[in-house]
């Protein structure tokens, strides 16, 4: 069956409150009503795609993940030693923020909240074929670098975009600074 150009605008719209109420109210604060308002639906016509604000929040929070992931794998040279690809993946991670910053705001208030999310997204979101996470694993590997979880590396690498998010300005020095730190503090 295929889809009138009213219901893929419809749906654009719900996913756009959505990543604009996650900034103006915040997950918890969210309802389907507000969202609905936002977007100029009704309440139902949400209901028409998703069983709930979990289903909602899970299924945009996969099609974003896909997003800002995009590309990376091209971003990390394999051939360059640690430092560089971790340098790498975090210049790409920068830019992702700057270039989709509702969506990147939206994922890191979810990886924080994962208890609004379904089942399927959680493990969606651990079991993604990721170069992120193969950099993860040849980390773990080095004898140069801490035995660190991938639950902590992912913290680490997540300081630039919260330094970002409160210095929008962060110039490539700063940024060169961080990537510094970050490096330093995971190896041994």
């Amino acid at each position: 069956m295929r889809m009138r150009t009213t219901d893929i605008n419809k749906i654009k719209a719900i996913k756009e409150s959505v990543l604009n109420l996650s900034q103006d109210v915040g997950l918890s604060n969210m309802t389907t009503a507000k969202i609905a308002k936002e977007a100029s639906v009704s309440p139902a016509t949400i209901y028409l795609h998703y069983h709930d604000k979990t289903d909602l929040l899970s299924r945009l929070y996969e099609e974003v993940k896909v997003k800002l992931h995009e590309g990376l794998d091209q971003a990390i040279d394999q051939t360059q030693n640690l430092e560089v690809q971790i340098g790498q993946a975090i210049r790409f991670s920068v830019a992702q923020y700057r270039k989709f910053p509702k969506q990147a705001y939206f994922m890191g208030t979810l990886w924080s909240n994962q208890e609004l999310l379904d089942q399927h997204a959680i493990e969606f979101g651990n079991t993604m074929e990721s170069p992120l996470a193969d950099l993860f694993v040849r980390i773990q590997q080095s004898p140069e670098y801490s035995p660190l979880s991938h639950d902590v590396l992912e913290i680490f690498f997540t300081v630039p975009t919260l330094v970002l998010e409160r210095e929008p300005k962060m110039d490539e020095k700063e940024l060169n600074q961080i990537i510094n730190m970050v490096t330093k503090a995971i190896k041994k």
